[in-house]
């Protein structure tokens, strides 16, 4: 196949000139050797051959024939001559054109007019696109298939309209090359017609123009660049502003006419010396860029922080020839970034640093006592009672307390040394620098906190209401040996807890026995939640009589079995059960348990008047549904509510005393019994006690158990039995093991008796009841 250009229609003036006199002269030559031929034949013949005429006339016909031949034979050769030289002009035209597309730029090519637009001919310089000209040609629809998506529709339109109006095309767009990239094309082009007038082929160059189309795409970048929101100015090698961006005049306040032909010194501050600009300039030269934050100044004399950005240009030759700089308002992003800093290292009420940031401190701390050998203090501070305030005053004028405490902390303390609040009331105080001897040491925290539990107790001013607090302290020294930082804490947080038990606004010292007694509350705390999941208690239960030592009911005591300690009584682990909310599942199984014994007991004859006491803790009362629960315990183990009692002691009234009367009446509507326990041990108030919806009143075993020495003890039990029958309540006195308390209590008008006298607890298989 032939895939050269078409030249049928590109021959020159020239050319058709040559070929015209060629022509002329085949035919002025034909035209001679005809008329001689045939008058010199016509002579010869007659002139040889008059006396025969036959023979003229074969003579005639011969000459006819050798006439064809000669001319045939001359035209023949005149042909071969023209074509060969047509030949060789077409040869030396096609190379001419060859060395022409060769030596271009562009890809030159001939296509159809057709909707595949084939080549018909194509330079090699298509193998830039990564196809040969092989697979160019025979592939029909190639170059519709390599335009870009987003251009065929508009460079399909322009071709077909160009191809309509006969009119030259002229279009920029993209083509993919046989790598997936995409490459701008110029297409310049004109459609060839036949004599007629009718389109033959579309004749035409692409040129790459990727590398211009990329230059004009960098310099509209770089012209929106120059008009960002950051304020840009340029400046010569000697500093001098050539040329600066609208944002510089929004940032700076000057115009481009005030700033041109100044120094970079127009916007700088005093907040920065001339060594600040110095050093910069000094990394600029031999790093080729600084970056950083600078005080700038604006027109109008406001100071305000920027991010500069500072670039030298260079030559070929390695020398400066301007710098570009970039400056940027940061005033609202270092504002936001500080709030976020104290939002994140700071207390947002106290504005005392917080947790986070007092582990950053003591890690400096500890480092720092390690290089110096002296000790340091940490005091863990926690207010007394002050829930109670929040709860009778409100959270506003608790938050009133926190940040004045926070303030009187703050000037106990010398500036080196951080006051931080780690949550609720609770603040921790770090002392560095303290004696390198403990005792020395010691004595330096016991006078910082003293003078901090002074500050503390002095009264305050909250709003409309004064008020004074009191808060207990624990102190751990720490010194280049000492423990980590959470074990330090929780050291501070224990000896913390001891000053509270030992009465309160106090001070004491971590005792590491404090520390084993911790773990093994917490080991305890463990084994009890696997109690709860695997089942491990049981019911015991001990007897009540009467003044006739007739049985009147029992009192349900709750213990656990260890799987490996064995029988664990309640005062080794129901504390720790309330202090953990554990008694909550705890209380509700005793409860539960408590229902279903007395409902066996209820169907027997000999059983059925047995009432049965349960212990209720204050946490169980506090539930929002303990009304409805024991109202489900009562339907669903089908008892008579009046043979259960509840016990609560004294303890329980502390907190929402109203909350909880209203619970005791509606369970007194259901028919449920209510006894005070532990009477005389704790509230104790007749305030509450007479609206109390109570049945009966418990004598603690501690005024018991030396009635028969203790005179005060006397006097407190009758006056105890007394009250309660004014109040219309019977009275029961528990730990009852001799006779002589019997005695005595039954002389002084005790209604029923609970103790070893009597029975000891017991589960309900041993349990004696006749």
């Amino acid at each position: 196949m032939n895939y050269s250009p078409k030249f049928d229609r590109n021959l020159s003036k020239n050319s058709f000139a040559d070929n015209n006199a060629d022509v002329l002269k085949v035919v002025l030559l034909y035209a001679a050797f005809s008329g001689l031929y045939i008058l010199v034949s016509d002579e010869l013949l007659h002139w040889f051959l008059s006396s025969d005429p036959e023979l003229l006339t074969y003579a005639s016909i011969a000459k006819g024939y050798v006439f064809i031949l000669v001319t045939s034979a001359l035209l023949f050769g005149l042909i071969r001559r023209l074509l060969r030289q047509n030949l060789a002009d077409i040869k030396v035209r096609e190379e001419a054109y060859r060395i022409l597309t060769e030596q271009s730029p562009a890809i030159i090519y001939q296509a159809t007019v057709n909707n595949d637009h084939q080549a018909i001919f194509i330079s090699s310089q298509v193998n830039e696109l990564g196809y040969s000209v092989q697979e160019w040609i025979d592939q029909p629809g190639l170059w519709r298939e390599l335009i870009h998506p987003d251009d065929v529709q508009r460079v399909l339109a322009e071709v077909e309209a160009a191809i309509k109006n006969n009119t030259a095309l002229s279009i920029e767009y993209r083509l993919k090359n046989k790598q997936g990239e995409w490459r701008y094309f110029h297409d310049k082009a004109r459609i060839v017609n036949d004599s007629e007038g009718n389109p033959l082929y579309q004749q035409g160059m692409l040129l790459d123009i990727t590398a211009r189309k990329l230059t004009e795409i960098e310099l509209k970048i770089a012209a929106i660049a120059f008009e960002s929101t950051d304020g840009v100015f340029i400046t010569d090698a000697s500093k001098i502003i050539l040329r600066v961006n609208s944002a510089f005049t929004k940032i700076t306040g000057y115009s481009a006419a005030e700033a041109i032909g100044k120094t970079h010194a127009l916007i700088n501050s005093d907040r920065q010396d001339k060594h600040f600009y110095a050093s910069m300039w000094d990394s600029i030269d031999h790093a080729g860029a600084w970056e950083g934050e600078v005080w700038a100044q604006r027109k109008g004399g406001e100071i305000y922080p920027a991010r500069l950005i500072v670039s030298s240009v260079k030559n070929a030759d390695g020398a400066v020839t301007h710098y570009v700089a970039s400056l940027t308002d940061i005033t609202a992003s270092k504002a936001a970034s500080d709030e976020i800093k104290n939002l994140a290292f700071f207390d947002p009420l106290t504005k005392l640093p917080n947790r986070r940031l007092l582990m950053d401190r003591l890690k400096q701390a500890l480092a720092s006592s390690i290089r110096s050998g002296n000790k340091g203090a940490v005091l863990f501070l926690d207010l007394d009672h002050f829930k109670t305030l929040n709860d009778t005053l409100g959270h506003d004028i608790g938050d009133l307390l926190l940040q004045q405490v926070a303030e009187r902390l703050t000037h106990c303390v010398r500036v080196g040394d951080t006051v931080a609040r780690i949550g609720g009331d609770e603040f921790v105080v770090l002392l560095e620098d303290l004696s390198p001897e403990a005792i020395e040491a010691a004595a330096q925290a016991e006078i910082v906190s003293n003078k901090i539990l002074h500050a503390v107790s002095q009264q305050y001013q909250l709003g409309q209401h004064s008020y004074r607090s009191a808060a207990s302290i624990g102190a751990v020294l720490f010194s280049n040996h000492d423990i980590g930082i959470e074990e330090l804490l929780k050291q501070a947080d224990i000896a913390m807890y001891q000053a509270k038990d030992s009465g309160r606004n106090s001070l004491r010292f971590f005792d590491p026995k404090m520390q084993e007694a911790i773990n093994i509350r917490a080991a305890l705390e463990n084994e009890l939640r696997l109690a709860i999941e695997h089942n491990q208690f049981e019911l015991h239960y001990q007897t009540q009589v009467d003044n006739n030592n007739q049985l009147i009911g029992t009192e349900a005591l709750v213990r656990w079995v260890h799987p490996e300690r064995g029988l664990i009584p309640p005062f080794d682990f129901i504390p720790l059960a309330e202090e953990t909310g554990l008694i909550l599942p705890i209380g509700h199984w005793v409860l539960e348990t408590a229902c279903a014994q007395l409902k066996l007991w209820q169907q027997g004859q000999q059983t059925k008047e047995i009432s049965l006491s349960v212990n209720v803790s204050a946490k169980q009362l506090q539930q929002m549904d303990f009304v409805a629960q024991v109202e489900q315990m009562i339907i669903s183990h089908g008892i008579d509510p009046a043979f259960l009692k509840l016990e609560l002691t004294e303890s329980t009234l502390l907190e929402d005393v109203e909350g909880i009367i209203a619970k005791m009446v509606a369970l007194r509507k259901l028919g449920v019994r209510f006894e005070l326990d532990d009477f005389g041990t704790g509230y104790s108030s007749l305030q509450y006690l007479k609206k109390l919806p109570l049945n009966q009143l418990k004598i603690d075993q501690s005024f018991v158990f030396d009635i028969t020495t203790d005179s005060n003890n006397r006097t407190l039990i009758r006056t105890i039995i007394a009250m309660a029958h004014s109040l219309d309540l019977k009275v029961i006195a528990e730990g009852v093991e001799t006779h002589e308390q019997l005695e005595f209590l039954k002389h002084n008008g005790c209604d029923h008796y609970q103790g070893y006298l009597f029975s000891k607890p017991a589960p309900v298989k041993d349990l004696k009841l006749f």
